[in-house]
């Protein structure tokens, strides 16, 4: 059983370099690695680049991953999730080409790192996003979720029919299972980290790809306090990869 921890909107404007240095310290002191889904923008004018920039660059040198989620963050950069064409009018293949480029050249500029990962901002995309991927070398996109809404824990509608990893329009495409401390409270902590254990162990017994979302608002105590009873709670259960990792063990499943 694989489970893949993941965190999006990287990025000066969602958090500070302190916060992001604590998680990584947490990852690091337990040996678990993670897929950072770096926004690259919000750097320009920022007193803390320098020192945002040298963590990403530390979280690299400790064998961690570094993808693409979006370009400036906005919620119709890449349209709305496939195959629905909403909203409307919404980005054309080439406009997100464009976008997806520029991303990728501004990580590389800031960081060194060539990304070859890409989740969308809001999870939004289309077709022509996963096209657009493909034709500029991307392996994998984490932009599917397996529940709707991504956040909600009371109300949920099965979205993917599966939660294993799957080719389509050219790249692998592997399922964000949930992210289940966007709206944690400490009243609502253990029925959070119930709901998250339940969802692992569907996953595991449909032979899936465990993906856990975090976001930057709850990298404070109450966040990482979830991230260390869960993965405390999974120890011996499943092995940690980056989403770039799964994409190997799976190539030949595909």
């Amino acid at each position: 059983m694989i489970t893949c921890l993941t965190f999006d909107d990287i990025s000066p404007l969602y958090l500070t370099a302190l916060e992001l240095k604590r998680l990584m310290d947490l990852l690091n002191d337990i040996n678990v690695k993670c897929t950072l889904f770096v926004t690259p923008n919000g750097y320009e004018g920022s007193c803390a680049r320098e020192e945002f920039v040298s963590c990403l660059k530390t979280a690299v040198d400790y064998g961690h991953e570094l993808a693409l989620h979006g370009y400036m963050h906005t919620k119709n950069e890449f349209g709305c999730f496939y195959p629905i064409p909403l909203p409307i009018p919404f980005p054309t293949f080439i406009k997100q080409r464009e976008r997806l480029q520029e991303g990728m050249r501004k990580l590389m500029r800031l960081t060194g790192v060539r990304p070859l990962g890409f989740r969308a901002p809001f999870y939004l995309h289309n077709n022509a996003t996963l096209r657009a991927l493909a034709s500029l070398g991307f392996r994998y996109d984490s932009s599917a979720t397996v529940f709707k809404p991504a956040h909600g824990m009371r109300l949920r509608i099965r979205w993917l029919r599966d939660c294993k990893p799957f080719v389509f329009e050219g790249v692998v495409e592997i399922p964000v299972s949930g992210d289940y401390a966007y709206n944690l409270e400490k009243r609502d902590f253990q029925g959070f980290l119930g709901r998250a254990l339940k969802d692992f162990q569907w996953t595991a017994s449909h032979e899936g790809v465990f993906v856990l979302n975090n976001h930057p608002e709850r990298f404070k105590e109450s966040g990482l306090q979830f991230l260390k009873q869960f993965i405390k709670l999974l120890s011996g259960k499943t092995v940690f990869l980056r989403l770039v990792d799964v994409v190997d063990t799976y190539q030949h499943k595909i």
